[in-house]
């Protein structure tokens, strides 16, 4: 039932207007970094997937990962790990620090035979990936509704092209994705110093780090939502999905800033399987309603008593809103 207030109560996305666009689009990036507090060089990493990201702007999203020992705090830090981070390197197959996978595509220079490359081969992933044709587009768009404390996600899926079928007629099976990353994190970061001096920032630890793109959840769960059944999906076909996420004041003792949030939307073949395409977003507030009826009437007479559509009134009803010298009042 809260859903169905939120739905009826909140001026979002009109059906009428896409979020998604509609024409045939190249592949978008994502660059999942796996990272710690405690792992010397992953500073060096930040300032690579950045530069990547500042080379790319529309076409590549950061979500950095906190896992493994590096990623372990000491008495007195904070917490960065989150459990499907950990479920994420794991299907990686990593072997150092720090390491990252892009759309999670197995190249051939990846360590240990699956998706985790080192830091000086994001690049030409990158490159590589956004220069392939996909088969759908991802559109979406977050709002906070500060009423009740929650996020509306909306997601949408445009197929520009059919899904690949194997040797029996079927496709794989779809899966949106939706992750929570803030920006301006303040924690400790082993090589800060050497690697990324532009990062540190005042705060109780020597160094105090500015951690950036930060996956602080996931709201579709650890592998996404399914959207298609494994039958091929056909050009045309579009999905539409809205998600409540209810805001934690805190994630692991770590504050949740929603003006930090951004949001990283992505779609994958198969629930373990490479990632399609994506799209990303900042968190923006609900359409403002429409200016008081003071301020859309172009002249107010003094002494006239004008009703909330600007029309002149000779005969004031109770318990009804009017307008007289550029106030509003109600005759009980």
């Amino acid at each position: 039932m809260k859903n169905l207030i939120l739905l009826l109560l909140l001026p979002f996305v009109s059906f009428g207007q896409l979020l998604v666009d509609t024409i045939p689009q190249n592949k978008k990036a994502v660059l999942e970094e796996f990272t710690g507090i405690h792992c010397v060089f992953c500073p060096d990493g930040h300032v690579i997937a950045q530069q990547i990201k500042n080379t790319y702007p529309n076409d590549v999203s950061l979500i950095n990962l906190h896992t493994g020992g590096y990623a372990s705090p000491n008495q007195g830090e904070p917490d960065f790990r989150i459990m499907e981070s950990d479920s994420i390197a794991a299907i990686s197959n990593l072997a150092g620090y720090p390491a990252g996978t892009v759309n999670r595509y197995q190249f051939p220079m990846t360590q240990g035979g699956g998706t985790a490359m080192s830091r000086g081969d994001w690049m030409d992933a990158v490159q590589d990936i956004i220069s392939q044709p996909a088969y759908l587009n991802v559109g979406m768009q977050v709002i906070h509704d500060t009423t009740n404390e929650v996020l509306v996600v909306d997601v949408e899926v445009y197929y520009t092209d059919s899904t690949p079928v194997d040797g029996f007629g079927f496709s794989p099976v779809n899966y949106i994705n939706v992750a929570l990353t803030q920006d301006s994190v303040v924690g400790p970061q082993i090589g800060a110093s050497s690697y990324n001096p532009a990062g540190i920032v005042p705060g109780p630890w020597q160094p105090s780090y500015s951690h950036q793109h930060m996956l602080r959840d996931m709201v579709t769960g650890q592998w996404g939502d399914p959207i298609t059944n494994g039958g091929q999906t056909l050009p045309g076909h579009f999905i539409f999905k809205r998600y409540i996420y209810e805001i934690q004041p805190y994630i692991n003792d770590v504050m949740f800033l929603v003006e930090h949030i951004k949001a990283v939307a992505f779609v994958t073949e198969s629930i373990h399987g490479e990632i399609i395409s994506a799209n990303e977003c900042e968190v923006t507030y609900p359409t403002p309603p429409p200016v008081a009826v003071v301020e859309m009437l172009p002249i107010i007479n003094n002494n006239i008593v004008y009703d909330i559509y600007g029309r002149t009134v000779t005969s004031v009803k109770k318990n009804t809103i009017y307008i007289k010298n550029n106030k509003k009042f109600i005759q009980f």
